[in-house]
C-alpha cells in the first residue's frame, strides 16, 4: 500500500536524480562542444539541456503533487478501490513480452531509417508503439503516426538547418 501512495513521489524523485545525472555528468562528457558556435540555438547541446531542464521541472512538480497526495487522508472504500486498480496489470509474462517488442521496434527503427528514411521509419515506429501501448484508435494512430515525423523533419530540416535521412527517396 505504501507504494501504491507515494508512487507519484517515487516516480517524480527517480525522473530528477536521472535529470540531474544528465545535465551535470553525462551531457558535459558525451557533447562536445565547437569553441566557434556563436549561436546558441546551434549549440549541439541546447536542446538536449532544454528538454532536460523540462524534464526536471516536472520531475519535481509530479514529486511535490504526489506528496500532496499521499499524504491526504484515505478511507477503506478508497483503499480498497485502489488496490482493486492494482489487480489489474498485465501479467509477468505479458510485460516481458512488451518490453521485448519496444527493443525489437527500436532495433527495427534503426534499421528501417537507411532504407526507408526517417519518416517513414518513423511512421512505423510509431505505429507499433502506439499498438503496443493499447491504442486501436484509427483516428488517433494514423494522424499521430503521420503528423509527428513529418513536422520533426521540417524542423530539423527548415529550424536547425539538420539534413535528415530519406533512405530510398534521395
Amino acid at each position: 500500500m505504501f507504494f501504491a501512495r507515494f508512487s507519484d513521489a517515487i516516480l517524480g524523485a527517480v525522473l530528477m536524480v536521472g535529470t540531474l545525472v544528465m545535465l551535470f555528468v553525462i551531457i558535459p562528457i558525451s557533447v562536445q562542444l565547437p569553441k566557434s558556435n556563436k549561436v546558441l540555438a546551434l549549440s549541439p547541446d541546447f536542446w538536449i539541456k532544454i528538454i532536460v531542464w523540462l524534464t526536471l521541472f516536472l520531475g519535481i512538480n509530479l514529486l511535490f503533487q504526489g506528496l500532496r497526495n499521499a499524504n491526504k487522508a484515505i478511507s477503506e472504500a478508497e483503499k480498497a478501490a485502489i488496490e482493486a486498480n492494482l489487480s489489474h496489470y498485465y501479467s509477468i509474462k505479458r510485460s516481458v513480452l512488451m518490453v521485448v517488442i519496444a527493443v525489437a521496434n527500436l532495433f527495427l527503427y534503426y534499421f528501417l531509417i537507411r532504407w526507408f528514411g526517417m519518416v517513414i521509419a518513423s511512421f512505423i515506429s510509431v505505429i507499433t508503439f502506439t499498438l503496443l501501448c493499447g491504442e486501436r484508435r484509427i483516428k488517433i494512430m494514423v494522424p499521430l503516426a503521420t503528423l509527428l515525423p513529418v513536422g520533426l523533419y521540417y524542423f530539423f530540416l527548415k529550424v536547425a538547418s539538420i539534413p535528415m535521412p530519406l533512405g530510398i527517396f534521395e
